[in-house]
């Protein structure tokens, strides 16, 4: 029966003043009325103190900082940003970003920017990294356990179209399901599982821990970000600490289908997309490379297997226009889905693909790092407790700071391509059985792959799509002006020049060339550049492993280098 008015204040206050033992028993019939959301910073915030407030920062201030530390006897890395005007007896709000699929946290660092803005803005930069305990030669695979990554098939069926085992971890033991979908670690992140809202516990709730009690911070302004991989670790985050994070603002992330799930208190929530994105797509579900996520509009307004962000944040009226500082750069628009009295829920779309917004740094943490510090948690007394929900700290153990970082470099063992005529530059002309295909920011001419059952749903290509290595996948293997010495390989895809559709479904495939994405920031950098044909460069913002890029032309004015003869 529907409780009282009297009855929720009744329980509310029970809480509150009543022993901990005694309060716990009335805990899973607590209504969400006892429970509080974020609410807008305004100049009478008071910062509540963590217990790390009148130590010493163990971090050198103004400089970017390796440690590691053990949870459940197994090393973990991060890095870590304390501005250098930090005070130890000022608490200061933390940004945890998350890198994403393939990317090490030292990477993520220099291509997500919010470093960049820690000194201006005065917050503590977090940089955790993800596992890569696969054993691929085409590693490294750094990655979250997060949103059904290794859950499939789940409650929607399996997440994938095709077989993938190459993906399969080490912690996974052995991955034996057909199609093999699952794709990350294993190891506990944030529930043994990666998803769900029971056992929360794992690495990053212990690195938050911990940073609580290293660092001098204020518990109420805690947040969360990061990309492809690392921004579905942002979503799953606030579903499993919403009294901890006070916002989030996960970039070309989602949940994987029939995984979706919605925080049980308000979070503040922006969700930033390129509309050119196939590889985790906003508006619809199957992605370029053959995986199920959750559209968009279905993580804020519910589906079957969730009620919807809208609703925890107790969203109604129509959307109206969310002004940023970066309207406009990259064609960025959002959207605020109505007004929330538990925090704005706001769409950002912007003319690029998968990638950090506006495919630079700056950009990048200038948006995210200014939506999340407008919000903070007043109720959050730090270790994720609050006077309601009482829990003990578990910080990571055997920490160590200022360690040096053993950060691998995605590898390409050996050549794959010869001398042809393929994946040239639409300026001099495209092969009779290749069409011109927008990637990156340029376009590249892309050889088209046929269905071979193209009624199907979904179709069936006459390729394997995805992959982190060269195989036998159904592409041509000859490129046009190829350097001497290449290592580029072609992928497999889904993709077309019409965004906002559904090219796997369209049984639109096009082959594309691979290279490694080495270089430090949003440029994959010269030693990339120099496996692509051509005049072309190696850029990031069509592939799941945040490591590789995608050979791509912008004209003829620049020169070639050397080429197979």
């Amino acid at each position: 029966s529907r409780l009282s008015a009297s009855s929720v204040l009744y329980r509310c206050f029970f809480l509150r003043t009543a022993p901990r033992t005694s309060a716990m028993k009335f805990y899973l019939a607590l209504p969400a009325a006892c429970l509080s959301s974020s609410v807008l910073m305004g100049p009478d915030h008071v910062p509540r103190k963590s217990s790390g407030c009148g130590k010493a920062s163990p971090y050198p201030l103004g400089q970017s900082t390796v440690a590691t530390g053990t949870y459940a006897g197994v090393e973990r890395t991060w890095r870590v940003y304390v501005p250098k005007s930090y005070d130890p007896n000022h608490p200061l709000p933390v940004i945890f970003d998350h890198p994403g699929w393939g990317d090490s946290a030292k990477s993520e660092t220099a291509g997500a920017g919010l470093e960049l803005y820690a000194d201006q803005r005065n917050y503590i930069a977090v940089t955790p990294q993800g596992m890569d305990d696969n054993t691929s030669p085409w590693g490294p695979w750094y990655s979250w356990n997060t949103v059904g990554s290794t859950q499939s098939p789940g409650p929607a069926g399996p997440t994938c179209t095709q077989n993938f085992p190459e993906y399969c971890y080490t912690s996974c033991k052995e991955c034996t399901d057909t199609p093999q979908c699952d794709w990350t670690t294993c190891d506990e992140d944030i529930t043994p599982t990666g998803t769900g809202t029971a056992d929360v516990g794992g690495f990053l709730p212990g690195l938050w821990d911990t940073l609580e009690q290293q660092l001098c911070v204020d518990t109420a302004r805690e947040y969360a970000t990061g990309c492809s991989n690392g921004g579905m670790m942002a979503y799953q985050s606030a579903v499993d600490m919403p009294e901890r994070l006070a916002a989030i603002a996960p970039v070309c992330g989602s949940f994987h289908a029939g995984f979706t799930m919605a925080p049980r208190i308000g979070v503040p929530l922006m969700d930033i997309h390129g509309t050119a994105d196939t590889t985790v797509p906003a508006n619809v579900s199957l992605s370029g490379d053959g995986y199920y996520y959750t559209p968009t509009e279905e993580i804020f307004f519910g589906n079957e297997y969730s009620g919807g962000w809208a609703k925890a944040n107790q969203c109604s009226g129509g959307g109206k226009v969310y002004p940023t500082s970066y309207d406009g750069q990259k064609q960025l628009w959002c959207v605020a889905e109505g007004d929330c009295a538990k925090g704005d829920l706001v769409r950002c779309s912007w003319k690029g693909g998968h990638n950090w917004y506006g495919n630079k740094a700056e950009l990048n943490g200038g948006l995210t790092s200014e939506f999340v510090l407008k919000w903070t948690k007043p109720t959050h007394l730090g270790n994720g407790s609050t006077s309601e929900r009482p829990r003990a700290a578990r910080p990571l153990a055997n920490v160590r700071v200022g360690v040096v970082a053993e950060e691998r470099r995605a590898e390409f063992p050996y050549a794959t391509l010869t001398a042809g005529g393929h994946y040239g530059d639409p300026d001099v002309g495209c092969q009779p059985d290749e069409d011109s295909i927008d990637a990156g920011t340029g376009r590249v001419c892309a050889p088209k792959i046929n269905a071979s059952d193209a009624n199907a749903r979904p179709p069936t290509p006459a390729c394997m799509v995805g992959g982190v290595g060269p195989s036998e996948n159904g592409c041509p293997t000859t490129a046009a002006n190829l350097p001497a010495g290449s290592k580029s390989w072609p992928i497999c895809i889904a993709k077309g020049n019409v965004t906002d559709t559904d090219p796997y479904n369209d049984a639109d495939f096009h082959c594309l060339l691979v290279c490694p994405c080495i270089g430090e920031g949003d440029d994959c950098g010269e030693a990339a550049h120099a496996q692509c044909p051509g005049a072309s460069r190696c850029e990031r913002g069509e592939l799941r492993n945040r490591a590789q890029g995608v050979c791509t032309y912008h004209g003829t004015g620049s020169q070639p280098r050397d080429v197979v003869v």
